[in-house]
Order: C-alpha cells, then sequence, then structure tokens
C-alpha cells in the first residue's frame, strides 16, 4: 500500500519513516494480521480487532511519548514494508523493535532502519539507553542486534510466548563496570563476548579456530556449562550489559589444583584494566578452597594473553598440547 502523501518525518538510505494515523488498519493489518511476522512473538495469529488495539496502542505511546513503533516504507518504490521504532521500557530505556514483512527480510533493511532509528533516539534525546529482545528461535534478529552495537543482558521472560527471550542493551553513556557471578540466564549474553572476542584475538591467525567458535557454538556451549554446573563463572557487568568473564574449576582428581579455565573481555572493554579484576577473582576464589596451584591452557600464537598472565606470575610448565593445528602452552602459578 503506498503512502499517503509520502509524508516522511524521518529517512535513512532507503527507508521513509512517518507516524502510524487512525485510519492505517488495513496498512497495520497487512504487517501485523501476518502470522509469519508475528509467529516468533506472538503464540497465536493476531486478530483484526488485535491489530486494532496495537495500532490505537502505538498512536497513544506516539502522544504520550513522542515515539512509536513507526510505518516504514521504501522509499524507491513508496511500498509500506513494516514498522521500526521504539516504545517506552522503563525511566530513560526505550525498547527497539523492528517488523518486517516477508519479502524483505533477508536485504539488509533491519539493520539499516535499526542504525537511523538508534541515532534518531541519542541524538534527540528520546532515551538514555535502549532494550531489545528476540524468541530464542530468532538467529537472524539476534545477528541484526549484534551488528548494531547491542550486548547480551540476562534473558527476560515474555509473557506472549512464555519464554526467556535473548535480551540486549544499547547505552548511549556506557556505565561502569561490576561484577557478579552469572547465571542460567546468562548464557547467551556470555556466548556473545565469547565469540566476539574469539574473533578480536584469532581473526586471520586462526581462522579454523574462530570458524569453529561461531555464535552458535558458543550459545551451545554455554547452555550446557550451566546444565553440568562444573564450574563457576564471573561476570563482568556494564550497567546490565555482560562485557566480560572467567571462569574457574577444580582439576579432575579434586585436588589441590585450580583451573582457570578462561577469561574473555569483549573488544570493546580492552585494555582498562577489568582482566586484573577477573583475574584477581579467580586466584582469591580458588586459594581458600584449598587450591594450591592454579593452571590455565593458552595458544602460543595469543602473545597479549601469554603477556597478560606472565604479567601476574604464571609461566609455563613444560606442558603443550596442539589443537587446531596451533599449540597450546600450559600456565602455572603456585597461590
Amino acid at each position: 500500500m503506498p503512502n499517503a502523501g509520502n509524508n516522511y518525518f524521518l529517512c535513512s538510505e532507503r527507508v521513509g519513516f512517518r507516524w502510524w494515523q487512525p485510519e492505517d488498519l488495513e496498512l497495520a493489518m497487512d504487517l501485523w494480521g501476518n502470522a509469519q511476522v508475528t509467529r516468533l512473538f506472538n503464540k497465536e495469529p493476531l486478530t483484526e480487532a488485535q491489530v486494532a488495539r496495537r495500532l490505537t496502542q502505538e498512536i497513544e505511546s506516539a502522544k504520550r511519548y513522542q515515539i512509536q513503533y513507526w510505518p516504514i516504507y521504501c522509499c524507491r518504490e513508496d511500498t509500506h514494508i513494516g514498522c521500526a521504532g521504539l516504545r517506552y521500557y522503563a525511566e530513560g530505556i526505550a525498547e527497539l523493535g523492528i517488523h518486517l514483512k516477508p519479502e524483505y527480510w533477508g536485504r539488509g533493511f533491519a539493520t539499516e532502519v535499526g542504525n537511523r532509528v538508534i541515532q534518531h533516539a541519542f541524538d534527540n534525546d528520546l532515551a538514555n539507553a535502549l532494550f531489545a529482545g528476540h524468541h530464542p528461535e530468532n538467529k537472524a534478529s539476534r545477528n541484526v542486534l549484534i551488528k548494531l552495537g547491542f550486548l547480551g543482558i540476562p534473558a527476560q521472560l515474555y509473557a506472549p510466548t512464555d519464554l526467556f527471550h535473548p535480551s540486549y542493551m544499547l547505552y548511549q553513556d556506557p556505565p561502569e563496570c561490576k561484577t557478579r557471578i552469572a547465571t542460567s540466564n546468562d548464557a547467551r549474553a556470555l556466548a556473545i563476548v565469547h565469540c566476539g572476542s574469539i574473533n578480536e584475538t584469532f581473526g586471520g591467525i586462526l581462522d579454523d579456530y574462530v570458524e569453529a567458535r561461531s555464535i552458535d557454538y558458543c550459545e551451545e556451549r554455554w547452555e550446557e556449562r550451566f546444565v553440568r554446573n562444573s564450574s563457576t563463572t564471573l561476570a563482568l557487568v556494564r550497567g546490565e550489559q555482560i562485557v566480560g568473564f572467567a571462569s574457574i574449576a577444580s582439576s579432575d582428581d579434586g585436588g589441590t589444583v585450580g583451573l582457570l579455565e578462561r577469561i574473555y573481555l569483549h573488544p570493546r572493554v580492552l585494555g582498562s584494566g577489568h582482566g586484573n579484576t577477573l583475574i584477581h577473582w579467580c586466584e582469591q576464589t580458588l586459594k581458600p578452597r584449598g587450591k594450591k596451584t592454579i593452571e590455565l591452557w593458552v595458544f602460543e600464537v595469543n602473545a597479549r594473553a601469554r603477556h597478560f598472565y606472565e604479567k601476574h606470575g604464571y609461566k609455563p610448565d613444560g606442558c603443550s598440547k596442539v589443537d587446531f593445528g596451533a599449540r597450546l602452552l600450559r600456565y602455572s602459578k603456585v597461590l
């Protein structure tokens, strides 16, 4: 359906945004009445009455908060392609939402309009932070949100599906970092940090390793780790975002050797001293558990990590192994 009057208040390279109007029920039905559009955020397809209520809510949001999930158009064709925008989430926080008609999936529109909405929100002080979430099966939305700069927070229960949805936050001015013990609701957020750090560290050096440690792989492994409950993970959090972590465990024999399984920081917080906080926690947590030595493995080619561990008193102990065609060295330290 064409946009009457072509009255766009906001534009990206290919897309124009306008405001919902009371006479837009047919337009809204064409979008939210499509079961393919709504199947991952509502258990059942929306009826016309439900779509009408949704349209009324968007119009009321515009009056109260000056935001809504705006109807969007492909400017070249003047064709309605979906909606993208903001809704009130909490004080100072708006929720980013993008719903596209199926024929416009996979064409880069979600990333394009998402970037434009974020810029509009922060440039006009419409929010200090943006929240977003998606159905656990919606990997396309996950990938778009990561491209847009969102980082994971604990999964949130979403009433319409009765599932814990992977959730994300983006700050205009990121707060200071703190630490807390990670829980199973953090699994997907930890995976984003894990995958992002591996890409940053090993891209162009160990490409087979990078390819093997995809975001899907990291999500599966983190969910398994919480099921096994064999290690303890400290999360580094910035506001609600998880931006780093460290994991520790006991050696297989349960004796006096503790394992520093992993320390990872998202590329955005590298070089800020947070690694010192994480490794100090590892040591101070293992020592009261009766561990006298702490061990870890590090790729020989990872010069940055090796320098970090050596600065904290860790030394190669002569043990090594090969994985992904690269040598790993075992480091240890007496606690």
